[in-house]
């Protein structure tokens, strides 16, 4: 096979053309006869440029590719590109697990193997936010598919993550519920020792009602668990969950370097070992960010300790059905709720001196706790837009009120339907 060296792109912009050295030769002999740049180009099909480079070059020379110098990085070069991504563009985390795998060789070459990755276009940089000690921990969910009692099973995985240490606790679940949830943080107070100032959240289900905006209502069940233990539920802003980049790295840690290739035969059997593995691995890595061991850095974290106080109790919820009056009966006193929820159950609970009403941790009516017992309280917007069209039939559709509430005359509800006001 003829021997091939590369020549100059054509005058239109085409690719580079690869030119045998028999051609090249030729051209040097027709020039030399005297024939013309532009006849050489015409018989031979080829551009203009080519036969004045080759001609320029005087004859043929070999082409050579250049052979890249192996360093300590080339085997690991492709896996590492790839994982880039995958670690957030984050070059210490990334030389962290190159060593685990056994690179041998410098942080610096690891970053200049990553640099112009990270000018390509749509990357963005996330600035790490470092905490000092005590002040922040941060809590998320992962889930993975496993073996356990001899069946694929997916199960899910709590981890709180310390934000200066970076020691973690995890626990694997079979749900994610609001009950679920408080009982692994309570576990791992436990575990550390102590509660940090505030803890960051992903804006999870459990934990927000509603958001609007920059706006959040957090699940009220769950803010009296934080007033209990007194720390702060702060959370991320939305779509920026990279501010809760600590604890996802430490998902992520336990899905890939703990559950691979384990099987349990019960739940409680994979978080004994999971316990195991954080005390004698995850917490005595050099860590890829603080390059210490986590182990070392919670001899300074500063939590406020538990001190004796007894479990959290999950009260359980109390649920009272809207009459045909649109009221709810509380410990023979009678709020009033929206005419709208007429008929439905709502969820009743007592906040410092008000009582609320919920229908699924949403806010519907909200009062002042009667001071004294069989007292009616009514907001008269509640009765906006209600029609009484027959009193008759109104009057039979309206149940029984018990006798210990005050006996009132339809033309009251007549009155706030509208828009006057009733101090009953």
């Amino acid at each position: 096979m003829e021997e091939m060296i590369p020549c100059f792109h054509d005058e239109h912009g085409g690719e580079e053309v690869l030119l045998p050295n028999g051609k090249q030769t030729e051209i040097i002999n027709r020039h030399k006869e005297g024939q013309s740049i532009k006849r050489i180009t015409r018989e031979m099909e080829l551009s203009r440029n080519t036969v004045r480079q080759v001609i320029r070059k005087g004859g043929t020379r070999r082409y050579e590719r250049k052979k890249q110098p192996i360093t300590p990085i080339t085997p690991y070069a492709e896996w590492a590109k790839r994982r880039f991504y995958e670690v957030e563009g984050n070059a210490a985390l990334l030389y962290q697990e190159l060593k685990e795998r056994g690179y041998t060789g410098c942080y610096t070459a690891v970053k200049k193997l990553v640099r112009p990755m990270r000018n390509e276009p749509g990357q963005k940089a996330t600035v790490r936010y470092e905490t000092p000690p005590g002040q922040q921990a941060q809590v998320d969910w992962g889930s993975k598919t496993i073996m356990m009692g001899g069946e694929r099973r997916r199960v899910h995985i709590f981890v709180m993550t310390l934000g200066y240490s970076r020691s973690l606790y995890a626990e694997l679940t079979t749900n994610e519920r609001l009950e679920t949830l408080i009982a692994c943080h309570e576990n791992a107070f436990a575990w550390f020792g102590g509660v940090p100032e505030e803890i960051l959240y992903d804006n999870p289900k459990t934990i927000v009602t509603n958001r609007s905006g920059e706006t959040a209502e957090l699940n009220p069940k769950f803010e009296d668990f934080s007033r209990y233990y007194g720390y702060t539920a702060r959370l991320c802003r939305p779509y920026r969950a990279q501010t809760k980049g600590k604890v996802e790295s430490g998902v992520k840690y336990v899905k890939r370097s703990y559950l691979p290739g384990k099987a349990f035969q019960k739940l409680s059997d994979g978080n004994e070992g999971l316990r195991r593995w954080i005390r004698e691995v995850a917490d005595e890595r050099i860590h890829g960010t603080t390059f210490e061991k986590p182990s070392e850095r919670m001899k300074c974290e500063k939590l406020t300790e538990l001190g004796t106080r007894p479990p959290y109790v999950i009260k359980q919820p109390l649920f009272r059905k809207v009459s045909n009056d649109s009221m709810i009966n509380l410990s023979t006193n009678r709020y009033s709720v929206p005419w709208q929820y007429i008929g439905q159950l709502l969820e009743v609970r007592k906040q410092d001196d008000r009582i609320c009403a919920y229908k699924e941790n949403r806010l519907v009516a909200s009062h002042p706790a009667a001071d004294q017992r069989h007292k009616v309280i009514a907001e008269p917007s509640h009765y906006q837009g209600l029609k009484v069209v027959n009193i008759r039939q109104a009057k039979r559709d309206i149940a029984p009120i018990p006798p210990e509430v005050e006996v009132r005359s339809l033309s009251v509800y007549a009155q706030l339907a509208a828009g006057g006001e009733y101090g009953g």
